[in-house]
């Protein structure tokens, strides 16, 4: 076997054609805490130490974009064409969600918004972006930052796309007058919602827009897809908040008061 270092170990996640586009240090960071986690270097790491550690990383990252990818194929053929629902269509998050952007882009049309900041966006930006609003682009998916950067150019949308794992940082950005959150908090966090409440108490956003899924991953319907926790959350920090149910997604528009 070749000589297993970080880096190779890295290299060999990023065969897998889901993962190629993720960020580098998404991976470095998921590999990291891998290894320690297994209280293992790099250069102690074994033969079939590696092979397992190889494929531990890539399930943890696949919860949190691989899930949603179907295909890439003519992805540009199909943005240059402007055949911007097809495009959706191949991002299976966004595919789930086309019946819902309609009511979507009908709720941020209410309060007049003239700035978006997108944490997760994934190809939300092609639905919900409008030349009137200056929109804040924001994943770990280098390739789906290329699509959106060319739907903005195409479209002369003021918008602007950034590389960031939201789990560790933030964009440092202008206040703005909405965030979107979508479908995103339950994949950062599965259990505790620290990073949730820093997130919603860190942004600087008039109006926070965030959905859940009420699908399980199998597809069944949820039984409760309202998410309590959030309700406490938005509650506790003094939003003023209303839950509507789509189709796909139960959505919370919370107002700061501050």
């Amino acid at each position: 076997m070749h000589m297993v270092t970080k880096e190779f170990l890295k290299e060999m996640v990023r065969k897998k054609k889901e993962l190629r586009a993720l960020a580098a240090p998404v991976i470095d960071d998921v590999l990291t805490l891998c290894l320690r986690q297994h209280q293992l270097k790099a250069e102690d790491v074994n033969e079939r130490d590696a092979r397992l550690i190889i494929k531990e990383v890539r399930a943890k990252l696949r919860v949190y974009t691989g899930r949603f990818q179907r295909s890439h194929e003519k992805r540009s053929f199909l943005l240059d064409a402007r055949r911007y629902e097809d495009v959706l269509m191949t991002h299976a998050s966004s595919a789930d969600r086309m019946a819902d952007y309609p009511a979507l882009r009908n709720e941020l049309e209410k309060i007049q918004i003239r700035s978006i900041l997108d944490l997760g966006c994934g190809l939300n930006p092609l639905a919900l972006a409008r030349v009137a609003t200056t929109y804040y682009a924001v994943d770990i998916r280098e390739d789906e930052l290329a699509l959106v950067a060319e739907f903005f150019k195409q479209e002369n949308i003021s918008g602007k796309t950034i590389v960031c794992d939201i789990r560790k940082e933030l964009p440092v950005l202008p206040p703005v007058d909405v965030c979107l959150l979508m479908n995103i908090l339950d994949i950062i966090e599965s259990r505790v919602h620290i990073r949730a409440e820093e997130i919603i108490t860190n942004v600087k956003a008039k109006y926070f827009f965030i959905t859940f899924s009420t699908k399980t991953l199998s597809g069944k319907p949820m039984r409760h897809p309202q998410r309590g926790w959030i309700e406490r959350l938005l509650t506790r920090r003094r939003y003023l908040w209303k839950r509507i149910t789509l189709s796909t997604e139960v959505l919370y528009i919370a107002q700061s008061m501050s």
